[in-house]
């Protein structure tokens, strides 16, 4: 039950950072789950709440990973939404 509301959890947040607050014209809001997440590894590796196993390790290194995708696809989707705003003005 722990695992399934920790993936819940996890894909909740990357959502929220994908479409909400990685999609604007400030940059730097998308990097709010990125460095929190990086933040909250760190404080587990320092409180040996997680420990320096290998599965440990590699769901911290997908998850870290995965919000700076998201972060980098958050920034794609506000720029082509902004190009097709440019395009729409242009042509018509």
């Amino acid at each position: 039950m722990q695992e399934l509301l920790f993936v819940m959890g996890s894909l909740g947040i990357l959502l929220l950072e994908k479409y909400v607050l990685a999609n604007n014209s400030s940059f730097w809001i998308g990097a709010i789950v990125p460095i929190i997440s990086i933040v909250f590894i760190v404080w587990l590796l320092a409180t040996d709440r997680l420990q320096l196993d290998f599965l440990d390790i590699l769901v911290s290194s997908v998850y870290i990973s995965l919000s700076f995708i998201f972060w980098g696809q958050g920034q794609d989707l506000y720029h082509r939404r902004t190009v097709k705003k440019i395009n729409k003005r242009i042509y018509e």
